[in-house]
């Protein structure tokens, strides 16, 4: 019978910056930035791409700040059992607002690392770089995952950290080809709006026939009267309500999308 090889095994390790989420003891951190030993690198945010190119622009932000070349970084989005909560994906705020704790994971991790390989390597900080993960000095050099081995990190997402100066920026503001393109181009890549679960329903806004219509206190309410007849035979009809000016249909995930409202 054959025995493996320990010294064969790929070390199991790998470093996380993480926040206190506050809620149950079965999630009790929500992670911004995972680097594993064999060199994968993960980035979490809570937002999702609605066709903006935002998983583009934050892996070029991880990869700055990490000093990885951007084809390493896989940025996770929206995916509510892994990613932080970070509301709603509104208002240009992913890359003016969620992108920081995703910049500052990123610049933490790489503190972290390189201050570790100064360690190892017995070399001040000054002089030492960082190449794509990997860390050089004196003709000598270690990977990111070297540094991790087998350790179990998890770095508490400091609220200051040092980031880079925008005069040393080699990856962020240069243009890289987005990596949601061909998804699109081939009619692959899903949306939010492409989701479907069990017992779904769909709803249709059905809006009155002319512009420029308003409703309120000031203005009274114009809407008369709706026709329900006009939609009772509607297949997979579900319910109606008329909100002020609008009559909502609901509808069941059958309907065919050709089929016009009225």
């Amino acid at each position: 019978m054959g025995v493996a090889d320990p010294s064969n095994r790929s070390p199991s390790g790998r470093l996380a910056v993480t926040r206190p989420t506050g809620a149950s003891a079965d999630n009790p951190f929500e992670t911004f930035i995972e680097i594993t030993a064999e060199g994968a690198v993960t980035a979490f945010n809570g937002h999702v791409d609605l066709g903006t190119g935002i998983r583009t622009a934050l892996g070029q932000i991880v990869a700055e700040e990490l000093d990885v070349s951007f084809a390493r970084v896989v940025v996770v989005l929206g995916d509510t059992a892994r990613v932080p909560n970070q509301g709603a994906t509104i208002a240009s705020e992913t890359i003016q607002v969620t992108a920081d704790p995703l910049r500052r994971a990123a610049a933490q991790a790489r503190h972290f690392l390189i201050a570790r390989a100064g360690e190892r390597l017995e070399l001040p900080l000054e002089e030492l770089s960082i190449e794509d993960g990997l860390v050089r000095g004196h003709n000598r050099s270690i990977s990111y995952g070297e540094l991790i081995g087998d350790d179990i990190i998890r770095l508490e997402l400091a609220e200051q950290i040092q980031v880079k100066s925008t005069d040393s920026y080699r990856i962020v503001g240069q243009s890289v080809p987005r990596v949601d393109l061909h998804a699109k181009a081939a009619g692959e890549l899903v949306f939010v709006h492409d989701v479907r679960v069990p017992g779904m329903l769909h709803g249709r806004v059905v809006r009155p026939p002319y512009a420029g219509v308003d409703a309120g206190d000031f203005v009274g309410n114009s809407l008369i009267d709706v026709d329900e007849s006009s939609v009772r035979d509607i297949s997979g009809l579900v319910a109606h309500r008329i909100l002020d000016e609008i009559a909502e249909l609901r509808r069941s995930a059958q309907v065919g999308s050709s089929q016009k409202s009225r």
